[in-house]
């Protein structure tokens, strides 16, 4: 005997919308007439539009229809079919046993499944298990073909910034495939990017410089240091194509940089030294670089309130670990900016940092033949001279060649952050940089240590000790 029905909700989910909706309005539809068929009352549609049921995420109008069922102001519930409500055991077994402790009817399209009885339970999870399978397949299917994929060279899933996809079609207007095209202001924009990290500026700095120019993120948020790093340090942008985070040759795209351009940010982005800042931007020269004479622990601005007057005493840097030793921080960025300002302008500055070109052009040539080889053994693969097995067999092998050539190319760069701030122009390119182009030069350069002196004795510079490292 059917039991007697006071509300019915339908839900109605598709895994997959173009943006038209199309496919929930179908299910809704039918889901409404076959309530209206049974007598049920309709009570409220819950919709889940373009919303997996294998996802963690949870379905928000799907949760919603659980606490519905839960509180009883629904005690019937329509769907197209039961691979629309989930296609995971375990959520089809909580929809079972809501059902089973609040005596809930569920109608489908393809035929009636009696919650209450043994047989329509088991008539659920056969279904449930069946779409499970068929998620499993398709899973195992796109896998395969993202693999494919890759090892032609060809692009899929979200298009990083920079890029749009484009489609492909044929002499009759049909689409027959999709390409990635440049975006001129977005493409203009990373190469601004990768130019400033090669001098030097952090990632906060150059995510703050996007958001100035009114750029954001896919997802329409402003951007933060670590999704510009991530950005920049993807190898698409020079025109690589990559699968599970490995290089397995070039992409079918045109290059937004060129391979130096993205070797020297990678050596700068990598570089052991590089400080990886949380919180405040720097304000201040030698913020957590200049060292104390007492103890050698790191000196920090020590900031004053104003006066009652109004008017402000000198900020100074002190010691964060020993708090024994102070000094005015004017007088000392004064000095150090002067010496960094003669030591830039001396023909012998970049001596001391042991540039090899040789051996960096050694290491590149090493790294560009393995990449031939992987664009050989895709094109091989392409025309079917050699199959998808010997081609992953090959490509494993140049990995690890790679991984180790892309590691000495690093090691050899250039330092670039000193570009066009050498000679005699020193002075003025010191007073028109950035703070953090500042800040990384000292770093690159010397170690400052500030020298406790005795009571009652006044600033020198001889108490602002630099000593220039060695490469």
């Amino acid at each position: 005997m059917t039991k007697s029905v006071r509300s019915c909700a339908v839900y109605a989910r598709i895994s997959s919308d173009e943006g038209t909706a199309l496919g929930v309005t179908r299910q809704i539809e039918d889901c409404t007439a076959e309530a209206s068929r049974r007598g049920w009352p309709l009570g409220e549609i819950f919709t889940d539009n373009d919303v997996s049921a294998t996802r963690t995420k949870k379905r928000p109008a799907y949760e919603r229809m659980l606490d519905a069922i839960e509180h009883r102001t629904i005690d019937a519930v329509v769907v197209w079919d039961v691979d629309r409500l989930t296609r995971t055991p375990a959520e089809l077994e909580r929809f079972i046993g809501l059902a089973d402790t609040h005596g809930l009817a569920l109608a489908s399209i393809g035929g009636e499944v009696d919650l209450a009885t043994p047989q329509g339970r088991l008539t659920a999870r056969i279904k449930g298990s069946v779409a499970r399978h068929e998620v499993e397949q398709m899973s195992r299917r796109l896998k395969r073909k993202f693999q494919e994929n890759a090892k032609a060279g060809k692009s899929h899933g979200v298009m990083p910034f920079g890029y749009r996809r484009e489609p492909i079609l044929d002499e009759n207007g049909r689409r027959i495939g999709s390409r990635d095209a440049i975006v001129p202001a977005e493409a203009e924009v990373i190469r601004e990017l990768y130019a400033r990290a090669i001098a030097g500026d952090t990632l906060r700095y150059l995510a703050k410089y996007l958001n100035e120019q009114g750029f954001r993120t896919g997802q329409g948020n402003a951007f933060i240091g670590n999704v510009v790093g991530n950005m920049l340090r993807k190898p698409r942008y020079a025109g690589h194509r990559t699968h599970a985070g490995q290089i397995i040759g070039k992409g079918e795209w045109e290059p937004i940089i060129s391979q130096d351009t993205y070797d020297q940010a990678m050596a700068v982005l990598t570089a052991p030294g590089r400080r990886h800042q949380r919180g405040i931007e720097p304000k201040h020269l030698l913020s957590g670089i200049a060292l104390c004479g007492r103890c050698g622990g790191t000196m920090r601005p020590n900031m004053h309130k104003p006066l009652p007057d109004g008017t402000h005493r000198r900020s100074n840097y002190a010691c964060s670990d020993c708090m024994k030793l102070t000094r005015k921080m004017e007088p000392v960025d004064e000095v150090v900016e002067a010496v960094m300002i003669a030591r830039l302008s001396r023909p012998d500055v970049l001596a001391h940092l042991s540039e090899k070109p040789d051996d960096l052009a050694a290491a590149a040539s090493s790294r560009d033949a393995i990449l031939a080889r992987m664009d050989t053994a895709a094109d091989d693969y392409a025309d079917g001279t050699i199959t998808a097995r010997q081609m992953a067999r090959m490509n494993e092998r140049l990995k690890a060649s790679l991984a180790e050539a892309e590691a000495q190319v690093t090691k050899y760069q250039p330092v670039r952050i000193l570009d066009g701030m050498t000679g005699e122009n020193a002075a003025v390119a010191w007073g028109s940089t950035t703070i953090n182009r500042k800040r990384e030069i000292i770093r690159q350069l010397a170690t400052v240590t500030i020298l406790p002196s005795g009571p009652g004795i006044r600033f020198t510079p001889e108490q602002v000790k630099i000593e220039w490292k060695q490469a």
